[in-house]
């Protein structure tokens, strides 16, 4: 049964100002003293003043405003981006010419511009002319000159002679010290058409930005600069965004009208190519200019296997032309989608002790043991029980994980912050952040790399992925301890010792030392936790090799977040492991 209360509306409005008023008073009382906020790392109290605003902006939204959301189809698919789109996109309105004189001695000169005009000799004095409505400035002493219409160059040798025989013993130095304002039109097929007022040292370029660039319906290929009514100059962006030409036109005047024309054909280029795209064709382009738009083929495609899928009289064709010299003849149609095929080869890298390290390719199926094969095999000095295997997805993986991790710490640390009877807990979980902050994010996989295994159980062989990288180092002998000891640093390796033995010869554990949690990284990448109780293992069954890495973790005073903190720790010693076991392979 449920039992409905009912208030009257002075009641209600009384409560309802009593939230509002007091509600973001109680949130953002939550603070910290200057003593707790300056023990801190600095990138650790950023991260947690971002955290409480978070928490503070969220909340309060709870009691301002109903809960919305957006649906969105988790299966739709972006919209392919025209080639272009993203340049404009990212240009800022701030990249307009500002109004300044350092202009080259092209500029032609117009009504508003404004001369600097430097006398040197038996005359010096300095005047600043401005160009009048009728194209002259008036020069004292000297008179009128003309102007406008003038290149800079051009003007600056007019009033050297204007001078010469004004003045004896007199050198003039001419400068630009401020531009003309001018009013232009941009119109067609652009984000944002309507007139601008620029300055007069713009281009074509300039005014584009500042309207957004093209819509998508725009042609980034046929930009029209209209004066006069007469078309002066047409411009290809594509000459500028792919080739890098020098192309935006003369600059601009008051008056002038640009205009974007509808685009025409767009061919979308997949596949084998080098930048896969949407790109716009004019009418009589075919499509090989398209694969030069996307800078050519890649080095996986497969030249025997080019399918052209087209829409002709309302219906989708697809042939497959077979031959990419077939391209310079097939002329460009609206909606053509070009996919070149890939052979199914992935670029993978290999270093250190190997015969030939470098980059390679293999094919789909392939592992550690063709790599190494192509490599040339292991060099005498390698260590194949270290190896490394570094995969990109896994470390984007990992990468996810410790931001979770470090978000959860976080958090605790601030419900720690906020008791002050468990402040001196806090001083682990910055240890942690602090750790987790700074952490270097491996992608390493475990894997087998003795090729005589690898031979007899093909079934070990880890598949290559793009961009996979494997590091074999040179063997060492000696084992590695750090963390909480009394010295950091190396041991020799000694087969008949234990992990006693180890941490002895480093001085022991220290008085923050978690004693019953030591983590062992083995050479191959796997992980063992020595835990000293009845239950566990003796230190004797703990086996230790040649590279192994011991890390002694700080010991938590209370038992908060034990899961998380073992795997704070774990994902620590991961990548310090990593590091140490590569290091004979990159200390050249």
């Amino acid at each position: 049964m449920f039992q409905v209360i009912k208030l009257n509306s002075a009641k209600y409005l009384f409560l309802f100002f009593l939230l509002f008023f007091t509600l973001p008073n109680f949130l953002y009382s939550q603070s910290f003293d200057e003593e707790f906020l300056d023990s801190l790392p600095d990138e650790v109290r950023e991260d947690l003043m971002k955290q409480v605003d978070k928490k503070n902006e969220s909340e309060e939204e709870q009691y301002r405003r109903e809960s919305t959301f957006i649906d969105k189809d988790d299966d739709e698919e972006d919209e392919e981006l025209r080639f272009g789109f993203e340049f404009f996109s990212k240009i800022q309105t701030t990249l307009m010419p500002l109004n300044e004189p350092s202009f080259d001695g092209d500029y032609v000169l117009d009504f508003g511009d404004v001369l600097d005009i430097q006398l040197t000799g038996q005359e010096s004095s300095t005047y600043q002319l401005p160009i009048k409505r009728d194209g002259s400035i008036s020069f004292p002493e000297v008179g009128k000159i003309f102007l406008s219409g003038l290149t800079l160059n051009n003007a600056e040798e007019l009033i050297a002679n204007k001078v010469s025989t004004s003045y004896i013993g007199v050198k003039s130095f001419v400068t630009l010290s401020s531009v003309r304002d001018i009013q232009v039109i941009i119109s067609g097929e652009v984000l944002n058409p309507g007139p601008y007022s620029l300055n007069g040292n713009s281009n074509v370029f300039h005014a584009l930005t500042i309207a957004g660039g093209p819509s998508e319906e725009g042609t980034f290929r046929e930009i029209n600069l209209i004066r006069n009514g007469k078309v002066i100059e047409s411009i290809d962006l594509y000459d500028v965004l792919i080739y890098g030409r020098s192309g935006f036109g003369p600059r601009l005047r008051s008056g002038d009208l640009i205009f974007v024309k509808p685009v025409l054909n767009l061919v979308t280029v997949l596949g084998g190519v080098k930048r896969p795209n949407v790109y716009e064709l004019k009418e009589d382009e075919n499509l090989s200019t398209a694969i030069g738009f996307a800078n050519g083929v890649s080095a996986k495609a497969n030249l025997d296997s080019i399918n052209l899928i087209r829409i002709e009289d309302g219906k989708v064709t697809r042939k497959n032309l077979g031959d990419i010299s077939l391209l310079d003849t097939e002329i460009a149609f609206d909606s053509d989608r070009l996919i070149i095929d890939e052979y199914d080869f992935r670029e993978v890298e290999i270093e250190g002790a190997v015969k030939n390290p470098g980059k390679y390719l293999v094919n789909e199926g392939e592992g550690i043991l063709a790599l190494v094969n192509r490599a040339g095999g292991y060099s005498k000095s390698a260590y194949p029980f270290g190896g490394i295997l570094e995969n990109a997805q896994t470390k984007r993986i990992n990468r996810n994980a410790v931001d979770e991790l470090y978000k959860t710490f976080l958090d605790e640390l601030f419900s720690v912050s906020q008791a002050s009877q468990s402040r001196q807990d806090s001083s682990n979980l910055i240890f942690l952040l602090d750790e987790l902050k700074n952490l270097p994010i491996s992608g390493r996989v475990i894997a087998e790399f003795d090729l005589s295994t690898l031979r007899l159980s093909p079934e070990q062989d880890i598949f290559l992925q793009e961009g996979d990288k494997v590091i074999i180092p040179e063997f060492v002998n000696q084992v590695y301890i750090y963390g909480e000891v009394a010295s950091e640093g190396t041991v020799k390796f000694d087969d008949a010792e234990d992990l006693n033995y180890y941490i002895n010869k480093k001085g022991g554990f220290t008085s923050l030392a978690d004693k019953n949690g030591v983590f062992i990284l083995n050479p191959n990448g796997e992980t063992v936790r020595f835990e000293r109780n009845v239950f566990a293992s003796r230190p004797r069954d703990i086996s230790i090799y040649p590279g192994s890495v011991i890390f002694v973790p700080r010991k938590l005073n209370n038992g908060f977040l034990i899961t998380e903190t073992a795997q704070a720790y774990a994902a620590i010693l991961g990548n310090i492991g990593v590091s140490l076991a590569s290091i004979s392979v990159l200390k050249e």
